[in-house]
């Protein structure tokens, strides 16, 4: 759909509660991606929910989804992250497993983007 044209102050949303990155953000790309992404239809809002991997995503599905979550992340926090960099992807343990290693490395990007 549109996309609302007017985006909350970041300050607002941060004296609101403290954010939790997979619920806030993570879970509804989840949603959005069940009906848009086609080896995404059966994700699960989990933390544990595989994204790479087996039983995961296909991989230019995986792209697809990551490309939802930094935008999704730009609209709730105003904050503008590339989550799939030579850096991401060259971890020994790839921030993109499951649900619960992205909203953690989602979280590091944005402690590092706000400081």
């Amino acid at each position: 759909g549109p996309r609302p044209s007017v985006t909350p102050p970041a300050a607002a949303l941060r004296s609101r509660r403290p954010m939790n990155v997979l619920t806030d953000l993570l879970y509804p790309v989840v949603a959005e991606a069940r009906e848009s992404v086609p080896s995404a239809a059966e994700l699960a809002a989990a933390p544990a929910s595989v994204l790479f991997g087996t039983g995961g995503l296909a991989s230019l599905d995986l792209v697809r989804f990551i490309v939802m979550v930094e935008e999704k992340v730009e609209d709730e926090t105003g904050v503008q992250l590339t989550l799939a960099s030579d850096q991401a992807l060259s971890r020994r343990h790839s921030p993109f497993a499951t649900l619960q290693s992205l909203a953690t490395y989602v979280e590091e990007c944005l402690a590092e983007a706000q400081a």
